[in-house]
């Protein structure tokens, strides 16, 4: 399952509705015809850990804060998230998500959240330049961990 996170009325906040339209729209695992579903959440905690529930896979894609350079990737699984100081662009972000599931064991068997710095988080539907630039970078590393996955799940 691919998550792209945020809210494609507020700036930089759509990069994760963003990118997974890009998946929608590509071959392979998360496009047309592809064994992952992609799905569009607003980033509330309770809606996240509802949604990856059961699966053995999780991408979320979402717009953070850390201070690197608009525009910058970023991989973390769970375990890695409890000591990053990431900031997500929403008022309880995937780290939250990510403790109430690891408390109700909901945790997914595997989750990566791919995060993208964002700049602009006014209000339109705009991306600035730099998180503009970073969609089909940030579609390219969400295929490439969804693709692993694939790669790597057993074989009846």
């Amino acid at each position: 399952m691919v998550m792209g996170v945020g809210n494609p009325w507020r700036g930089d906040d759509g990069i994760g509705p963003a990118v997974a339209a890009a998946l929608r729209d590509r071959p392979g695992p998360g496009g047309p015809s592809g064994p992952v579903d992609v799905v569009d959440l607003d980033g509330e905690a309770a809606r996240l850990v509802d949604a990856w529930d059961g699966a053995d896979l999780a991408v979320v894609v979402d717009a953070v804060r850390t201070g690197a350079p608009p525009g910058a990737l970023h991989r973390l699984d769970a375990d890695s998230m409890r000591a990053a100081a990431t900031a997500s662009s929403h008022a309880l972000g995937v780290q939250h998500a990510v403790a109430l599931a690891r408390a109700l064991d909901r945790l997914p068997r595997r989750l990566v959240l791919v995060g993208v710095e964002g700049a602009d988080f006014g209000h339109g539907t705009h991306l600035s330049d730099p998180v503009a630039a970073a969609v089909e970078p940030a579609t390219r590393l969400v295929a490439e961990v969804v693709a692993e996955a694939v790669d790597a799940a057993p074989r009846p």
